[in-house]
């Protein structure tokens, strides 16, 4: 079964997300991108998503999963703890991940290491991310470009996206974002170059001070991969969507 993950982009390993799928600026990662804090702050997130949306693909077969994280940022550094698991077969993942991240202006930059391991199929992982965002266009439109390597497939995986929020009331965020992503040798032995291309809907509710609601609608169209090799079996044209609840202190 194809391992690959929900694009930890480097992590996007942190803090700041609003949500792990809610705010899909940060793309399929489950962590939010590093990014400074001038005093401590945490995340709590726990949902569920109807498939495993990892580098374009259905990679659970159209099995749902269930997720939980855990993020604390202070200053430049940031840490964060995801686990994913699937009721519908046995599969575990465990991502342990450690960011640092600088801006500049209207750009931020971050570096960073993720860990991750699968109990059940006894193997493990390690890879590092860049990436870098840029809030200086019109209409408050942020813009990303995001690469991480894995050391185990010896091969990096890069997105550009694109994101804008609304706020619809006071409770209420949109968020609406596109996600172009490029393998080069990170899905092995599926084909390199443009792989995939996403548009998704976000929305979060604070219900208490801290406490939202999450909810997101994706769709995912597969680019160039023909069937040719065995790890686009599972590229496909796709929607998918989850909800969640999130605690921010």
């Amino acid at each position: 079964m194809y391992k690959k993950r929900l694009l930890l982009l480097a992590s996007y390993c942190l803090i700041s997300l609003s949500t792990a799928y809610g705010h899909e600026s940060e793309s399929q990662l489950p962590f939010a991108r590093p990014h400074a804090h001038s005093e401590l702050e945490g995340h709590v997130h726990v949902g569920w998503e109807s498939r495993y949306f990892s580098e374009g693909r259905d990679a659970l077969d159209g099995d749902s999963l269930y997720t939980s994280s855990f993020e604390l940022g202070w200053k430049h550094l940031s840490a964060g703890v995801w686990y994913g698991h699937s009721p519908d077969q046995n599969y575990n993942e465990l991502q342990l991940s450690l960011g640092l991240s600088h801006c500049i202006g209207d750009f931020e930059f971050y570096i960073a290491y993720t860990h991750f391991q699968f109990p059940f199929e006894h193997t493990h992982d390690n890879e590092i991310g860049i990436g870098c965002a840029w809030t200086g266009l019109p209409l408050d439109i942020e813009l990303a470009a995001d690469v991480y390597y894995s050391f185990e497939a010896d091969g990096y995986f890069a997105e550009i996206s694109a994101a804008r929020d609304f706020s619809i009331t006071d409770k209420l965020t949109l968020n609406l974002s596109g996600i172009f992503g490029i393998n080069q040798g990170y899905v092995g032995d599926g084909h390199d170059g443009a792989n995939h291309f996403a548009l998704s809907l976000g929305l979060e509710y604070e219900i208490y001070d801290g406490v939202a609601i999450t909810a997101h609608t994706a769709y995912s169209w597969e680019i160039g991969s023909g069937k040719r090799y065995p790890g686009d079996g599972q590229l496909i044209d796709f929607i998918h969507s989850g909800i969640g609840l999130q605690w921010s202190f």
